[in-house]
């Protein structure tokens, strides 16, 4: 049985995410996502192609937190029109205390109308925070794990939205 002292640990997770904070080969995979996005889904729509192109420049600048500050502007613009029209969405929006539904309520209604899973709603969150935080703060620093999985979570809904959206579009309800 090996046994680690506690400082061990800590410097043995200290090097790991060092390791993970410095892999570029990370962030290339987050941008062949995103082109491969823009160029192979044929739902998406071009603004949403044009803002996804944008994202990708900030990665190359190492802009990382802004890039998530925009993903985020496109993942609220997709809800939005998902929900525009939708009745429940609107008495959601009342039990709130709001006139205007804010980024939250999207993503807590999308939630209960499992639109994804717990796992990816705790990832979009995180996603959310970030945004936040790059809105309101100076000089915004996070870990680099963090970002990743909050562009992952938030791509893969991209997807998922703009299936559903040209869905709708195709089949409207009446």
């Amino acid at each position: 049985m090996v046994v680690c002292r506690k400082w061990e640990k800590k410097e043995k997770i200290a090097e790991l995410k060092s390791e993970i904070d410095g892999h570029e080969d990370l962030t290339k995979e987050i941008k062949l996502q995103l082109i491969e996005l823009i160029q192979n889904h044929k739902e998406v729509d071009p603004q949403i192609a044009g803002e996804l192109g944008q994202i990708i420049g900030l990665l190359e600048i190492k802009q990382d937190t802004t890039a998530v500050l925009k993903l985020a502007k496109i993942i609220e613009n997709l809800l939005k029109e998902l929900f525009q029209a939708d009745q429940e969405f609107r008495t959601f929006i009342k039990t709130t205390g709001r006139k205007k539904p804010v980024f939250t309520d999207y993503l807590d209604f999308a939630k209960e109308k499992r639109l994804f899973t717990n796992e990816d709603f705790h990832l979009l969150s995180v996603l959310k925070i970030i945004r936040n935080e790059e809105a309101h703060e100076l000089n915004v620093k996070k870990d680099k794990s963090r970002i990743i999985a909050a562009f992952i979570a938030g791509m893969s809904l991209i997807i998922g939205l703009c299936k559903l959206l040209k869905k709708k579009s195709i089949n409207p309800i009446k």
